[in-house]
C-alpha cells in the first residue's frame, strides 16, 4: 500500500515538474539552397486547422491556409507559398541567426524557436549546419517529457527527424536492495533530456545533439525513503546520429548525494590497479572497495589528503568488476573499477 501510494504521489510530482507541452515546429533549414519549416504535432498527433495561422521570421511573414493532419508533416517553403499550396506570403531565414514564430489565428504564439541559442532545449536551437537543418525531439513517457532542438546533417523535410544521438548504459547500486524508481539525465550545451528506463536498471537517453554531456542518475530507495544521486565521472561525447553505450552509473546507498565540486570530491580516477585521489587536506578520506554484488572487499582510513595520493589495489583481487567509494565528511564519490 505504501509503495503504491508513493508511486501515485511520484507520478503526480513528475507531471507537476514536467508540464505537458505540445509542439508544432519540427524541423528548420536556413540553407540558402532550400529554406523551409516543417510542422508536425508532437508528442501526440492531433489534427490542426491552420487557416489564418501566421509564420513570422525577422524578415518575412506568411499566412497559412491549410490543414495539418494526424501524424502528418507539413512543409512550408517559398515553392509551396508561391503555388498557394499551403498559404501566401514570404518565408526567409537569416542563416546566421533568426527566430521562427508560429502564431495561431486567435493571436497567441503557438510555438517559437530561436537560433543560435545555448543550451539547446524547447525554444532554443543550435546554428543549423551549412547544408543541414535543426530538428526537434519531443517525447513523453512515464519518466516525463524530453524536448530538445539539435543540429541535423541530413534534412528530412517530408518525414520523421533523424540524426539525434543516444546515450545508454546501466545504473549500478551499491548498498541498496529495494530500489524501484530512478531517473537518468543527460545535460550539455547541445541538449538536456531524461532517459527511458528499461527492464532492470538499463537506461537510454535519446534526442541529443552532437556534443559533450554530463550523465547522472537519481534513485529512490524504499528502505530509507530517500533519493540518492550518482554522477558518471567523465563527460560523454556523442556525434551526429551516434549511439554510445556502456555508460554505467554507480549510486551508493545509503549515503549522501554525490557532488562534482572539486574541493570536496576526493576520488578522481582509476588507472589500471591504481586509484588516484586528490584533496585539499580539509578532512579525512575513507576509501571502501565493493565487489559487483555490493559486498565490501576492503576499507582504508587515509586521513586528510592534500594534493594527489595513489592507492595500489591488492594484487590478490580476482579479475572482475568492483566499485571504489571515497568519502570525505558528508561527500561521497564512487567509480567503477574493472580488473583484468
Amino acid at each position: 500500500m505504501t509503495k503504491t501510494l508513493f508511486c501515485l504521489l511520484f507520478a503526480a510530482a513528475v507531471v507537476a515538474a514536467n508540464p505537458y507541452v505540445r509542439t508544432l515546429l519540427y524541423e528548420v533549414s536556413a540553407a540558402p539552397a532550400h529554406q523551409f519549416v516543417e510542422l508536425h504535432s508532437a508528442p501526440d498527433h492531433p489534427a490542426f486547422d491552420l487557416t489564418n495561422w501566421r509564420l513570422v521570421t525577422s524578415s518575412s511573414a506568411c499566412t497559412l491556409t491549410c490543414q495539418l493532419g494526424n501524424r502528418e508533416f507539413l512543409l512550408v517553403d517559398s515553392v509551396a507559398l508561391s503555388s498557394g499550396e499551403v498559404g501566401f506570403g514570404t518565408f526567409r531565414l537569416n542563416p546566421q541567426g533568426d527566430s521562427i514564430v508560429l502564431i495561431s489565428d486567435s493571436g497567441p504564439v503557438a510555438d517559437i524557436v530561436h537560433y543560435p541559442r545555448s543550451p539547446t532545449c524547447h525554444k532554443s536551437a543550435p546554428l543549423p549546419p551549412a547544408n543541414g537543418s535543426i530538428a526537434f525531439w519531443n517525447r513523453d513517457d512515464w519518466t516525463g517529457q524530453s524536448m530538445n532542438w539539435y543540429a541535423d546533417s541530413t534534412p528530412t523535410p517530408d518525414g520523421e527527424n533523424d540524426n539525434c544521438s543516444r546515450i545508454g548504459g546501466t545504473v549500478n547500486v551499491v548498498g541498496g536492495d529495494t530500489l524501484h524508481q530512478f531517473y537518468v539525465f543527460a545535460s550539455g550545451t547541445n541538449g538536456r533530456c531524461n532517459g527511458d528506463v528499461y527492464q532492470g536498471y538499463d537506461y537510454s537517453v535519446g534526442g541529443l545533439g552532437a556534443g559533450k554531456y554530463e550523465i547522472r542518475a537519481e534513485v529512490f530507495d524504499f528502505n530509507n525513503m530517500e533519493w540518492y544521486e550518482g554522477i558518471y565521472p567523465e563527460s560523454v561525447t556523442v556525434g551526429y546520429s551516434q549511439a554510445v553505450s556502456g555508460i554505467d552509473i554507480v549510486v551508493s546507498v545509503p549515503g549522501v548525494a554525490e557532488t562534482k565540486t572539486s574541493s570536496v570530491l576526493p576520488l578522481l580516477r582509476v588507472s589500471g590497479r591504481t586509484l588516484l585521489l586528490g584533496g585539499d587536506g580539509s578532512a579525512p578520506v575513507k576509501v571502501t572497495l565493493y565487489n559487483q554484488v555490493g559486498s565490501r572487499v576492503s576499507a582504508s582510513d587515509l586521513g586528510p589528503i592534500k594534493g594527489e595520493k595513489r592507492i595500489e589495489l591488492l594484487a590478490t583481487l580476482s579479475p572482475g568488476v568492483y566499485f571504489a567509494t571515497a568519502q570525505k565528511g558528508t561527500y561521497r564519490s564512487t567509480v567503477k573499477v574493472v580488473l583484468w
